[in-house]
C-alpha cells in the first residue's frame, strides 16, 4: 500500500508540473497561407520556432498536415490520404512538403517545442466511386423520418450501365423519383437532378426548372438534357412523385461500355428522402430499376502512399443499424467513421502511432470529438501506451460550452481507459464554456466579470489537469460587428485581457495562445478578423515569464472578489467589483504569494482590497510594470492598494523582486528570487520609511535639489491632505499622525521631475 501512495504521489506531480508550466500556442488560423497560393507556412513556423521556443511556448499545434481532397489550398479538413505529406508525386499539402515538414518538426525539437497534430477521427473524404450496398439499401429502405435521418445526397450517386455487355443503348429513358416515406418533413423541398456521361459532362449552361404536373405514367414526363441541371421539388400533393424522360443518342456515349452517371443532390445540406423507384427502358419497353447502382466515394485502396486503405465498410451505414442522427451518426462532414468497426479503429490506431514514429508529432489535438464515441478514444489511448507512446498533450475538441458535456466527455474517457494508461496519459478537453465568459467579459457591455469565476471548468469540478484553456481560435469566423458580439466570432477589444487572465491562472489548466493574438490580425483581408488590436507578443511574452517565475508550481488560487467574497473590507475609489477581477495564488515553486488584478473597465481601478491574512507591511512588486506604483504595501487592515488604467492588468510578486520588462522572454536572463534578491530601493530614487508608518515618517532621496521641491500627499479619493517644502536636503521627515489611517499617495516634485510613492498610515 504505501508503495501505491508513493507511486500515486510521484504520478500526480508529474501531471502538476505539466499543468503549470505548459504552454500551447496554435500555430496557424483559418486562412493561414496555402502551398496553393505559393506560400510555405511550413516554413513560416520553422523560421519561428527559435523565437516560440524561447517566449515559453514548449506545444505548437499544427494544421491537419495529410493530403487533403480539396488539395493543397484546402486546410486539411477533409483527410484523404492519411500517410501522404507530401512525398508521393501529388505536389505539396497545404502545409508544404514533406521535406518541408520534416525541416519544421526539426526545428521544433530543436528549440523545445512538440508538434501537436490535428488528428482527424471523425470523417474522411476523397476516396475513389465504389458500389456501396449498404448506402443503397438504407436509401431504399428509409423509414421512421421523425427519428432517422436520410443519407446525404451530395455523398452518393447513382449509375445506370450503358453500352457493352449491359443491354442499355440509345433510346429514351423514363426515371421515377419520390420522396420514399413522403413525409411532411420533406415536403416541398428542392432536388437537382444532373445526368451525365464518360463522353458528356457537364453543361455550363442555365439549369432548367421542374414544371408541374409531371406524375408517373401521364405522359407529362420533363425532359433533361445530359449535363444540365434540372431544379425539382418534393411534391405534397397529388401523386408526390416526379417523372423525367431523358434521350440517349448513339454519340453520348461510348458503345463499349460506359455509364449513365445519375446525380440528385439537395442544395445547402437540406436533405431529403427522395430516391428512383422505376426507370422504364424505351428500347427494352421495361422496367430496369434494378440495375441502378448506388456509389460512394470511399474507396481509400492504392492511394499513392499505399497506406491508410479503406472502403465503405469502414463508414456509415456499413449494415450495422444506425439512424445517421445524433452527435455520433450524422453525417455532418463527409463520409463518418464507424469506430466500431474494429478494421477502422485498427487503421486510425496504426495511422496514431505512425505518426508518433515517423514524423515527430508528439501530442494530439483531436477534432470534433462531440461526433463519435469516447470509447474509442480511451482504447486508442491504451493501445499507444501498450505500445510505449504516451503524448504529453491529448487534448478533444468539442464546440459548445455545456459544462456536463465537455466533463462527462472526459470522464468517458477516463472511464474506457486501463489503469496503466490513465497514469500515463491525461485526456483534457477545451475549455469553451471560460472562453465565451472571457469573450462576453471583454466585448459585453454590463457583463458582470465576476462570472468568469464560476463559469469554467475547473470551477464546475474538473480537474486542472484535464483543460486546455485559450481566447481565440480558428473556429471564430463570423464577421465583426463592432456593435455586438456573439460566440463564434473573436475577441474584439482587448483580447489580451482574456490572456492575462489564462496566463496567470495555472489552476485553470494549460494555456493556449492563437497565432494572429501573437503576430497579428489581418482585418483589411478577412472580415472575420478584429480591426484595431495590435500583435502582443511582447505582452504574452511577458506573462509568461510571470507565470514561469512566480506561478509555477502555484497549489491554489483565491478569488478575492468573487460573488459572496469574504474579503469584504474593500475600498473602491475607481472603478467597481463588476468590472474588475482579483486574485491570490499560493504555494508556488517559488514561495511567493501572488496578486493579479485586471481591470475590465474603461475607467482606471483604483482600490484598497483586501487579501489573504499576511503580515502588515508585507511589499509586493509589481512585476509587470503596469499599475501606477512599482509595489504595493500591505496595510493594518490587510489590504493592498491597486491602481491600474483603464482596461489593463498587473501582477504582484511578494518581496522586492525583479521586474520583468516588456519584450523579455522565458529564457532572458533575470536576477533569480533563490541566488539574489535585486533591492528596488537601490535603484529608486525615493525611499519611504517606515512603510507602513503609525504617523511620521521619511522620505530619502538620492540626491539634494538645488531650489525648492515639495512634498504632496493625497488620499485615494485624489484630495491633497498634507504637502510641505523643502530645500537642500537628502532626507526629510514629515508628521503623518493627524491623517487616518489607509493607503495614500506621496508625490515629490524634486528638480522637474515627479516622483511617486505609496505609503500606509496604521
Amino acid at each position: 500500500m504505501r508503495l501505491k501512495l508513493m507511486a500515486t504521489l510521484l504520478c500526480l506531480l508529474a501531471f502538476a508540473k505539466v499543468e503549470a508550466q505548459d504552454i500551447m500556442m496554435q500555430g496557424w488560423y483559418w486562412d493561414y497561407p496555402k502551398t496553393a497560393n505559393g506560400y510555405k507556412w511550413a516554413d513560416t513556423l520553422r523560421l519561428k520556432a527559435a523565437e516560440l521556443g524561447a517566449a515559453g511556448i514548449n506545444y505548437l499545434w499544427i494544421p491537419p498536415h495529410v493530403r487533403a481532397s480539396f488539395g493543397n489550398g484546402s486546410n486539411g479538413y477533409d483527410p484523404k490520404d492519411l500517410y501522404d505529406l507530401g512525398e508521393f508525386g501529388q505536389g505539396p499539402t497545404g502545409l508544404g512538403t514533406r521535406a518541408e515538414f520534416d525541416a519544421m518538426i526539426s526545428a521544433f525539437q530543436q528549440n523545445g517545442i512538440k508538434p501537436v497534430g490535428d488528428m482527424i477521427y471523425n470523417h474522411r473524404d476523397g476516396g475513389r466511386p465504389e458500389d456501396n450496398p449498404a448506402v443503397a439499401n438504407y436509401i431504399k429502405n428509409y423509414n421512421n423520418p421523425g427519428s432517422n435521418n436520410p443519407f446525404p445526397s451530395d455523398r452518393f450517386r447513382c449509375y445506370l450501365p450503358l453500352g457493352g455487355n449491359s443491354g442499355n443503348g440509345a433510346g429514351t429513358y423514363y426515371f421515377k423519383i419520390a420522396s420514399k416515406t413522403r413525409d411532411a418533413r420533406f415536403h416541398n423541398k428542392t432536388y437537382i437532378v444532373n445526368m451525365q456521361t464518360n463522353v458528356v459532362g457537364a453543361s455550363s449552361q442555365p439549369a432548367l426548372n421542374e414544371v408541374e404536373n409531371n406524375c408517373p405514367g401521364t405522359g407529362t414526363a420533363n425532359t433533361l438534357q445530359l449535363g444540365r441541371d434540372m431544379i425539382a421539388n418534393i411534391d405534397a400533393w397529388g401523386c408526390q412523385a416526379d417523372e423525367f424522360s431523358i434521350t440517349i443518342s448513339a454519340s453520348d456515349f461510348n458503345a463499349q461500355g460506359d455509364t449513365l452517371f445519375i446525380k440528385l443532390n439537395n442544395p445547402n445540406g437540406d436533405y431529403t428522402d427522395h430516391y428512383i423507384y422505376g426507370v422504364w427502358s424505351g428500347p427494352r419497353s421495361q422496367d430496369i430499376v434494378n440495375e441502378i447502382g448506388y456509389q460512394t466515394f470511399t474507396d481509400f485502396t492504392n492511394l499513392p502512399s499505399g497506406q491508410g486503405g479503406m472502403n465503405w465498410a469502414n463508414f456509415k451505414p456499413n449494415g450495422t443499424p444506425t439512424n445517421l442522427g445524433g452527435d455520433w451518426d450524422a453525417m455532418l462532414f463527409f463520409y463518418d467513421y464507424d469506430q466500431f468497426a474494429t478494421s477502422t479503429r485498427q487503421t486510425l490506431f496504426d495511422w496514431t502511432k505512425w505518426s508518433w514514429q515517423s514524423t515527430g508529432i508528439r501530442g494530439l489535438r483531436m477534432d470534433a470529438i462531440k461526433h463519435f464515441t469516447p470509447t474509442f478514444v480511451g482504447d486508442l489511448l491504451d493501445d499507444l501506451h501498450d505500445n510505449g507512446i504516451d503524448p504529453g498533450l491529448v487534448v478533444g475538441e468539442w464546440y459548445g460550452t455545456n459544462p456536463s458535456e465537455l466533463i462527462g466527455w472526459v470522464n468517458n474517457v477516463l472511464n474506457s481507459m486501463d489503469n496503466d494508461t490513465k497514469s500515463a496519459i491525461q485526456p483534457r478537453i477545451f475549455d469553451f464554456l471560460l472562453r465565451d465568459n472571457l469573450r462576453q467579459a471583454c466585448d459585453q457591455f454590463g457583463y458582470d466579470v465576476r462570472n468568469v469565476f464560476n463559469e469554467n471548468l475547473r470551477a464546475k469540478g474538473l480537474s486542472g489537469f484535464n483543460i486546455v484553456t485559450f481566447a481565440n481560435n480558428h473556429d471564430f469566423r463570423r464577421q465583426i460587428d463592432p456593435n455586438s458580439t456573439a460566440f463564434d466570432m473573436l475577441i474584439k477589444s482587448d483580447p489580451i485581457l482574456a490572456y492575462a487572465f489564462i496566463l496567470t491562472n495555472n489552476q485553470l489548466g494549460i494555456p493556449t495562445i492563437f497565432y494572429p493574438d501573437y503576430y497579428g490580425y489581418q482585418p483589411a483581408k478577412f472580415n472575420y478578423h478584429p480591426s484595431g488590436v495590435a500583435p502582443m507578443k511582447k505582452e504574452i511574452n511577458q506573462l509568461i515569464k510571470a507565470h514561469k517565475d512566480y506561478i509555477f508550481g502555484s497549489t491554489s488560487v483565491d478569488y478575492l472578489n468573487r460573488f459572496g467574497s469574504p474579503y469584504g473590507n474593500i475600498s473602491y475609489f475607481s472603478g467597481g467589483a463588476n468590472t474588475t477581477m482579483i486574485y491570490q495564488l499560493s504555494g508556488g515553486t517559488a514561495g511567493k504569494e501572488v496578486i493579479v488584478a485586471i481591470n475590465f473597465s474603461g475607467q482606471p481601478l483604483r482600490v484598497d482590497h483586501q487579501i489573504k491574512s499576511i503580515a502588515s507591511g508585507t511589499r509586493f512588486t509589481d512585476v509587470l510594470g503596469r499599475s501606477a506604483f512599482p509595489y504595493a504595501v500591505v496595510d493594518g487592515q490587510n489590504r493592498i492598494y491597486i491602481d491600474l488604467p483603464p482596461r489593463s492588468y498587473s501582477v504582484w510578486v511578494q518581496g522586492d523582486v525583479p521586474v520583468i520588462p516588456l519584450g523579455a522572454n522565458a529564457r532572458t536572463t533575470t536576477t533569480t528570487i533563490a541566488a539574489k534578491k535585486l533591492d528596488l530601493d537601490a535603484q529608486k530614487f525615493l525611499k519611504v520609511f517606515p512603510n507602513p508608518s503609525k504617523g511620521k515618517f521619511t522620505l530619502q532621496l538620492k540626491e539634494a535639489a538645488a531650489g525648492d521641491s515639495q512634498i504632496q500627499v493625497i488620499d485615494l479619493q485624489g484630495r491633497l491632505v498634507l504637502q510641505q517644502k523643502f530645500n537642500r536636503k537628502t532626507q526629510i521627515e514629515v508628521d503623518a499622525t493627524q491623517l487616518p489611517a489607509g493607503t495614500y499617495l506621496v508625490k515629490v516634485h524634486h528638480n522637474g521631475r515627479t516622483y511617486d510613492e505609496q505609503l500606509v498610515k496604521k
